[in-house]
């Protein structure tokens, strides 16, 4: 990596923020982050996504406990939604008595997509600004009860939620996969995979960052190995529990004009 590049350096200074000051977001830099988001990648132009910024005490709350009681989500100034949105993109097709296909996987895959490259930049200009934050997966707990809070119309859906706020302390930046586990050239090459998982399980323990952290350790009373990145992610990717694998997803997605064909 290009040390003396300081985009690359700060690219590369990535760390997730769960604790956060009392200093509030004015609307200035609000709009910095929006409009930057605005700037990232787009499949045909058609931005299939929406951004709904939250910062009403009560109503953070209760997305709190809806995202599976994460305090950071009510403590935060600013608390951003983003959402795959086809709604948009459907009234263009209605007022010009066109057809509108958006019960195909392939439009969901592009809102999706959307929806996630926008959160990225977002939180990248979010730590320009010198702020922090965490993309929140767990907004899809109860997906329902979202689209009820925030009034989200069919074809759409709230694909992640992001706290953002100034960092109360420095977040550690966690190691990532060795590059040869996930870079491939020409081919996917899986004679590299299990050498590399192996090193970054070594690197994930030296650090400590999964002490204490087991996943269901009811479930694996005999276990005696290192745990580390694969036992801990291998039990999360065997988890059966409601929050891991959100089952009722599909048929809410569906009810919303979603992914049906």
């Amino acid at each position: 990596m290009d040390t003396e590049n300081p985009i690359l350096t700060f690219l590369n200074g990535h760390a997730s923020a769960r604790q956060f000051t009392d200093q509030t977001i004015n609307e200035d830099d609000e709009r910095t982050i929006v409009t930057t988001a605005q700037r990232s990648p787009t499949s045909s132009n058609v931005q299939a996504y929406s951004i709904i910024s939250v910062r009403d005490r009560l109503k953070k709350a209760r997305l709190a406990e809806l995202c599976g009681n994460q305090a950071h989500v009510a403590s935060c100034p600013l608390f951003l939604v983003f959402c795959a949105d086809l709604y948009r993109l459907s009234r263009l097709n209605e007022t010009r008595g066109y057809d509108f296909y958006g019960e195909y996987t392939e439009p969901f895959i592009i809102a999706t997509v959307d929806c996630a490259l926008a959160a990225g930049r977002a939180l990248q200009a979010a730590q320009a600004l010198g702020m922090g934050g965490v993309m929140v997966g767990g907004i899809r707990n109860n997906p329902q009860e979202i689209a009820d809070l925030l009034e989200l119309p069919d074809l759409v859906y709230a694909v992640m939620g992001m706290s953002l706020g100034y960092p109360g302390r420095q977040p550690a930046i966690k190691p990532r996969l060795p590059r040869a586990a996930l870079h491939f050239h020409e081919t996917y090459d899986v004679s590299s995979i299990d050498t590399a998982v192996a090193e970054y399980d070594e690197t994930i323990d030296e650090v400590g960052y999964l002490r204490g952290r087991e996943v269901e350790p009811e479930r694996y009373p005999d276990f005696n190995g290192l745990y580390s990145w694969s036992e801990h992610t291998a039990r999360r990717m065997a988890s059966t529990r409601k929050g891991t694998l959100r089952p009722h997803l599909l048929s809410f997605l569906q009810k919303r004009g979603l992914l049906k064909k």
